[in-house]
């Protein structure tokens, strides 16, 4: 892939992101789904800022200079690489196979205890809304990044190809966690191949249930080929977060990042 187009994925990445949380924030702000009970911007701004903790440990320490991944974007010495896919079925594959993964790692991380107290920072939100796409700890998207890496890598696929995907994802991620009420023919007519937004708010139920359900990120099939689906409802997707991490010292910035020391000695969350 030419530095042209890389400059332009990078380019499609930060607008793609931006213009989709711009967008979210401006439409809740007019007409949110359900009234915030807490100050909204202290909400997003501590979002925001421990975005900005991820971004420095794990794009930053780790991926640009623990494994100088700028340098191997276009790398590829793997299992793949003697077919010499074309860049699209590069893409296709590669975005396919990483959704994957995502859908075992993020079930994974329910399961497990100790990445389930990195993950429930993200579970611990009651206010849902665009920000909250925003909201995972730092050593949580380290391990994915990580392990994402190395997948890419064993494969054959470059590195390229999760930026790209990253434009389509970031977007989805966003809409997914939006504070707002979508056409009734999104549910209707994607809902069999996307994860919507009505489907993965039952998986930030407080009911452990619907929680440890809908773990896919993009696709929606995984969830049904798996035996995790649980199907939208309008008796559900009001009421979020995790009853033991309700008070606002888990919320600041501080308690996000300690969340998983603190809750270590709480039972179930």
């Amino acid at each position: 892939m030419s530095d042209h187009a890389l400059i332009l994925l990078r380019f499609a990445y930060y607008a793609g992101a931006l213009g989709t949380f711009a967008f979210l924030v401006t439409w809740e702000a007019g007409a949110p789904r359900i009234a915030p009970r807490t100050s909204r911007l202290r909400h997003i701004l501590r979002n925001v800022a421990v975005l900005g903790l991820v971004v420095v440990i794990a794009d930053v320490l780790v991926l640009e200079w623990l494994l100088g991944v700028r340098e191997r974007l276009t790398a590829s010495d793997g299992l793949l690489t003697a077919l010499a896919l074309p860049a699209l079925a590069q893409f296709a594959i590669g975005f396919v196979l990483v959704d994957l993964f995502d859908y075992g790692f993020h079930r994974l991380m329910h399961r497990w205890r100790w990445l389930w107290l990195f993950h429930c920072v993200h579970h611990s939100e009651a206010e849902l809304d665009a920000s909250t796409a925003l909201r995972f700890h730092p050593v949580e998207v380290t391990i994915g990044v990580l392990l994402k890496t190395f997948l890419f890598l064993g494969l054959g696929i470059p590195l390229w190809v999760e930026g790209a995907r990253a434009i389509v994802l970031n977007p989805i991620n966003l809409l997914q966690h939006g504070n707002v009420e979508y056409p009734a023919w999104i549910e209707r007519h994607l809902g069999w191949l996307v994860v919507t937004a009505e489907m993965h708010r039952i998986h930030h139920s407080p009911d452990a249930h619907e929680t440890n359900s809908n773990y896919g990120v993009v696709f929606s099939f995984w969830d049904r080929w798996f035996g995790t689906y649980t199907p939208p409802s309008s008796t559900r997707g009001r009421t979020f977060g995790l009853r033991a991490l309700v008070a606002d010292s888990w919320q600041t910035v501080v308690g996000m990042m300690l969340t998983p020391i603190r809750a270590r000695r709480l039972g179930t969350l």
